[in-house]
């Protein structure tokens, strides 16, 4: 092929080419966030956010209480967008960026995109933030972690020896000591939710303790925690069960049920009384009974105020009897 065929044949195929090079080449359609006016709806193209689980938010990060929490949002329009970020209701930040350090605690958080013509949409989501190992720690009980207004509560507690305050919403509560491995506190008088509790201690460090229900309403829920296992064949002085030590953080008002199982006997006693022994019914926590076939096993009774000073002051309650086998002693919480 001589020259002149030669650029006739790249001239043609030139034409054939420039047209499709004009319909993939760059323009202002790839940068749709970029060239959007005002006027368009917002759109959050990042984080993305997990699905809903049922009515509750899934979660969307968790992290360490000793690290920072760092994030950022795209969003388009971007040139008439504010963002906004909440925990909890609460604003914490506004920009397109955050960096911050938060307590243990589990948050619902809410960033908000809106546009200068009042255009808003948002994403949700649970944000965690883990307590150390060396932290406060409060009892994950559903039974303690539910408040009522007013009502001191006794929760019990990890590495904490003395407390200086104690806020739930940002509410202080009053009467807060530690005792006996159990935070003691009276609840603040807040609005009916979940919230998470703080804790400063005795250095002055705050330190979050996760979520609380506060509610006017009684707890729905019962929990038993074993005390005590064994098998016990109950025989007066010869054979019983003292608890001492593992009374120590039951509070009054807590319900103790004793299990048992009958053997043949000449006849069946339970007692529940302290090493003293005495014989007035101000020295039982339980005055003697008979068991029969109509005793409610387990046999279950509330640990009183009274119950606990007798205790405290004779070192422990006893279970004697006889003609029956101890196997259990549980608390339940209600």
């Amino acid at each position: 092929m001589n020259k002149k065929n030669i650029y006739k044949s790249v001239m043609a195929l030139m034409a054939l080419v420039l047209p499709l090079g004009g319909m993939t080449s760059c323009s202002s359609d790839s940068e749709p966030f970029m060239t959007a006016t005002e006027d368009d709806y917002p759109r959050i193209l990042q984080p993305w956010f997990g699905e809903w689980e049922d009515g509750e938010p899934s979660t969307y990060k968790s992290l360490s209480r000793d690290v920072d929490y760092v994030d950022s949002v795209t969003v388009t329009p971007a040139l008439y967008t504010t963002v906004e970020w909440y925990l909890d209701g609460e604003k914490i930040n506004e920009g397109k960026n955050i960096k911050t350090r938060l307590l243990a605690g589990e948050y619902i958080l809410k960033i908000v995109a809106t546009t200068t013509k009042g255009l808003s949409t948002s994403r949700t989501g649970k944000l965690i933030v883990n307590a150390l190992a060396t932290d406060p720690k409060l009892s994950d009980s559903q039974v303690k972690r539910w408040l009522n207004p007013g009502k001191t509560v006794s929760i019990p507690c990890q590495n904490l020896d003395a407390a200086k305050a104690v806020k739930i919403n940002g509410v202080e509560a009053t009467n807060v000591k530690v005792d006996n491995g159990n935070l003691v506190f009276t609840v603040p008088d807040v609005a009916d939710g979940s919230y998470n509790l703080t804790v400063t201690d005795g250095g002055g460090n705050q330190y979050g303790c996760g979520k609380f229900i506060v509610s006017k309403d009684a707890c729905p829920y019962t929990e038993e925690t074993t005390i005590w296992e064994g098998d016990c064949t109950i025989n007066w002085g010869d054979s019983n069960v003292n608890l001492s030590s593992e009374l120590k953080n039951v509070t009054p008002g807590t319900k103790i049920c004793v299990y048992y199982e009958m053997i043949d006997a000449e006849y069946h006693a339970m007692r529940i009384t302290t090493p003293w022994w005495g014989d007035t019914a101000a020295d039982n926590v339980v005055a003697q009974f008979d068991v029969t076939a109509a005793t409610p096993n387990p046999y279950e009774f509330e640990y009183t105020e009274a119950n606990k000073s007798i205790v405290d002051e004779r070192g422990g309650m006893l279970i004697v009897g006889f003609g029956y086998k101890l196997t259990k002693v549980t608390t339940k919480s209600e």
